[in-house]
C-alpha cells in the first residue's frame, strides 16, 4: 500500500510539472518564431531601403571627381584672370 501511495505522489508531481512545462515550452517556441520573423522582416527592410558599402563608396568617388573638376575650373579661371590683369 505504501508503494502505491508513493507512485501516486510521483504521478501527481509529474502531472503538475508537465502542466507547467508544456505550455511554457510552447510559449517560448512561439516567441522564438515571432522574433525570427521580425528579424527576417528587418533584414528585408534594410536590404531594400539602405545603401550598400559599394554604393556609398561609388557616391564618394563621384563627389570627389566633381569637386576636383570644380577646383580645376576655379584654378583655370583664377589663372586666366591673373593673365588678363
Amino acid at each position: 500500500m505504501e508503494l502505491t501511495n508513493w507512485l501516486l505522489v510521483i504521478v501527481g508531481i509529474v502531472g503538475v510539472l508537465l502542466t507547467i512545462a508544456v505550455p511554457l515550452i510552447a510559449y517560448l517556441n512561439s516567441v522564438a518564431h515571432k522574433t525570427s520573423n521580425e528579424l527576417s522582416n528587418h533584414k528585408t527592410h534594410v536590404a531594400e531601403n539602405y545603401a550598400t558599402k559599394n554604393d556609398v563608396k561609388d557616391l564618394g568617388d563621384r563627389m570627389e571627381r566633381q569637386m576636383q573638376a570644380g577646383f580645376d575650373n576655379l584654378k583655370q579661371l583664377l589663372t586666366n584672370k591673373d593673365k588678363a590683369v
